[in-house]
């Protein structure tokens, strides 16, 4: 069942939703079976626009209907459609973008504002159940924005490198490059061996950075990691990483337990991996 809201209703709506002149709420649908709310925008005629790309205030010769999923109030999915404009100007025919919207985007900018905050919360299936959407598309609101903020990443101030691999056994693997100094991540691949590296300078390269500033580069005890380092970071020192050294000593310790418990009884049954091992 479909249900028009009361008109006193709709200066409330667009307080919430941020709609602002031109545009005004021309009608609010509420379907209360399958929770959804959607809201139909318009603007005056004769509402002149401004060219995106020289700036030059025109009227609109043509609408074309889109739609947008916007944050949801009261567990209601909400849906704001318009009739965006299209104008002759100095380079064609462009669409103007409307303020709540990027270009070509499904959903508001407070919407993927949210989905991107989920994602960081959990796991990208849970997070797309959370909002009732497909993870692939979460995935490619990510991959937008991910994509738009390294495109203007500068790296030239990194000094301090910290690489680590992670990934099961028999299963595929990535490593990371973070900035220690920041504890940022500046890069991830797939795999684990020196090949990793020369793809991380690579990009590295594009974005500002400088090899020959690399001062220290934490790592496991990985040789390939190691081999890559030793190629490509000429001027860095090499520092293992103390957890690594930690686990190497519990693994030592424990094998010396093992020996030692055959001969006395008190060490039966110990574990000595629960211990903090203090490296200097």
């Amino acid at each position: 069942m479909v249900v028009n809201l009361k008109d006193e209703k709709e200066e409330f709506i667009e307080k919430i939703l941020g709609i602002s002149k031109p545009c005004y709420i021309e009608l609010v649908e509420e379907d209360i079976a399958i929770k959804e709310i959607h809201v139909y925008l318009n603007y005056p005629k004769g509402t002149r626009f401004k060219c995106p790309n020289c700036g030059k205030n025109n009227s609109s010769y043509d609408k074309r209907n889109k739609t947008w999923r916007h944050l949801n109030i009261c567990e209601y999915k909400v849906y704001i459609h318009a009739k965006v404009p299209r104008i002759k100007c100095c380079n064609g025919t462009p669409t103007i973008t409307p303020p709540w919207a990027r270009e070509g985007a499904h959903f508001t900018l407070l919407m993927e504002e949210d989905m991107l905050k989920l994602a960081k919360m959990s796991t990208i299936v849970k997070a797309a159940n959370y909002i009732k959407e497909y993870d692939m598309v979460l995935w490619r609101v990510i991959h937008y924005y991910v994509n738009k903020c390294r495109a203007i990443a500068d790296f030239s101030y990194v000094t301090n490198l910290g690489i680590d691999e992670t990934g099961r056994k028999g299963r595929r693997f990535i490593t990371n490059f973070v900035n220690l100094d920041t504890r940022r991540v500046l890069f991830i691949t797939e795999g684990k061996d020196h090949k990793t590296v020369k793809e991380f300078v690579d990009d590295f390269k594009v974005h500002g950075g400088i090899p020959e500033n690399i001062t220290n580069v934490t790592c496991d005890m990985s040789a390939s990691f190691i081999k890559g380092i030793k190629k490509n970071f000429k001027k860095a020192k090499i520092i293992i990483d103390k957890f690594h050294v930690i686990g190497l000593i519990n693994k030592a310790l424990d094998k010396v337990r093992r020996e030692e418990a055959k001969d006395n009884p008190l060490l039966k049954k110990q574990n000595i991996y629960g211990l903090r091992t203090k490296v200097i």
